[in-house]
């Protein structure tokens, strides 16, 4: 016979508890928010209006409320010192009390609510403690101005905080006014309870309706923003796919063909010198190297990802000088190379920028300066990495060749985007100078 263990499993204990206590959680996560957003006293920014340009003008709410308070003020005390068997000077504490709560619930809402019902609470009490002679048919527990300026308060509250914390504060000042009428309230007033509940629970429905339509408009604008920034997206890539087609097109077609005739002409010649046999070779594998740059080109126009160098690797890096320094020397240039400091791994932005920066140099010497000696320095900086670029006059005669001319300004574009800086020019010997510096730490956050 088997036997039945009287334990039971950690699941079904867990879903006991849930079946037991879940209807405790659930109200206690209702109203600890509710709470919460009843006593917190921290301030608001005060509303501006966003539209006039004059600093009064723009601080109109705030002045508004200021006024009314003031103009409340008198009334709310002759009132009172009239009711109250005590002196004017003590009946004007509350009205004062109750009169700054306007515009205190600009800045701090739920405090000015509980100073304007404390304020109609201490009128309640004195009243019916010390009833004066012109309390009897007057209406009660809050005097016409007091019950004004309540009304205003919680209309701004309401405006001001969560739906369930201005339903709560509602709810709270009705419960106050209905125990002070029950207990507390003299013989021959007139009660303003119910119309206070009517007016307030109108008031605060018609709020929560504009809430609501304000909080859709905004979140239409949100959706109209993120739309148009999606659009702009997509004619973006759209763009960059037009460019890549374009690039592949016509200027991959041209260096195929370059590529495919430097390797053909040696052919065309009888016996032909070594140096045109080497020079082909040379152009042969410019064009190819060229065509290989080209698809990563390609596939980073025609992708989106955050960092396409990363994607499309491998990207050319100063360990890949000595080949470009090589290749330029074949063209005709005498370059010197020198590395100062302590080599290190650089940020793969860093290393294709820096190597660039020194292609698109030689690149101008070799296009403006032919001929011409060139110096190239390296210097790895604790905090940056310094590149030197500096060519001798021309010693042959400088051809003419199109271009776009932006070669120092692309140059210039890589070092500020990863936060450095590039200098180019002419120095006072005739030799033209490209120097830049590439931080690292921008590089990295870039």
């Amino acid at each position: 016979m088997r036997r039945v263990s009287s334990e039971r499993s950690p699941g079904s204990e867990r879903e006991r508890r849930g079946r037991d206590g879940g209807g405790e959680r659930r109200p206690a996560a209702f109203w600890r928010p509710v709470a919460q957003g009843l006593f917190d006293f921290s301030g608001y920014s005060v509303p501006e209006l966003a539209r006039p340009k004059n600093r009064i003008l723009r601080h109109l709410p705030l002045i508004a409320a200021v006024l009314a308070g003031l103009s409340l003020v008198g009334g709310d005390t002759a009132l009172m010192g009239a009711r109250v068997a005590l002196p004017v000077v003590v009946c004007a504490l509350p009205a004062v009390a109750q009169s700054a709560a306007i515009p205190l619930a600009l800045i701090r809402p739920p405090a000015a609510w509980w100073l304007s019902l404390a304020a109609m609470a201490s009128y309640a009490g004195l009243s019916a403690a010390l009833p004066g002679p012109e309390l009897a048919g007057t209406p009660w527990p809050w005097p016409e101005p007091a019950l004004l300026a309540h009304l205003i308060v919680t209309f701004l509250t309401a405006w001001r905080v969560r739906t369930a914390v201005f339903i709560a504060q509602w709810a709270l000042s009705t419960a106050v006014g209905a125990v002070a009428w029950a207990f507390f309230a003299p013989p021959g007033i007139v009660p303003d309870l119910l119309p206070f509940a009517v007016v307030s629970a109108f008031g605060l429905s018609v709020l929560a309706g504009l809430r609501v339509r304000d909080e859709a408009r905004r979140t239409l604008r949100k959706q109209q923003r993120l739309t148009e920034v999606e659009r702009a997206r997509r004619a973006m890539l759209e763009e960059r796919t037009r460019i890549a087609r374009e690039l592949h097109d016509v200027v991959a077609h041209h260096m195929s063909v370059v590529a495919v005739q430097a390797e053909a002409a040696p052919y065309r010649v009888a016996e032909p010198p070594n140096e045109l046999v080497e020079s082909f070779a040379g152009i042969r594998e410019n064009a190819l190297a060229a065509l290989t740059e080209m698809r990563h080109i390609l596939g980073m126009l025609r992708d989106d990802t955050p960092d396409p160098d990363a994607r499309y690797a491998p990207q050319p890096s100063l360990d890949n000088l000595d080949e470009l320094l090589d290749n330029v020397r074949t063209a005709g240039l005498t370059v010197s190379a020198a590395v100062s400091g302590t080599p290190r791994t650089l940020p793969k932005r860093v290393e294709l920028s820096a190597f660039r920066i020194v292609q698109e140099a030689l690149s101008n010497a070799l296009r403006h300066s032919p001929g011409s000696r060139v110096e190239v320095e390296v210097g790895y900086r604790p905090d940056a990495v310094e590149l030197r670029v500096a060519n001798s006059p021309a010693t042959a005669r400088v051809r003419r060749q199109p271009g776009s001319g932006h070669g120092v300004l692309g140059m210039r574009e890589r070092a500020t985007t990863l936060g450095g800086t590039l200098r180019a020019g002419r120095r006072d010997d005739g030799w033209y100078e490209v120097v830049a510096c590439l931080p690292y730490a921008e590089s990295e956050r870039a």
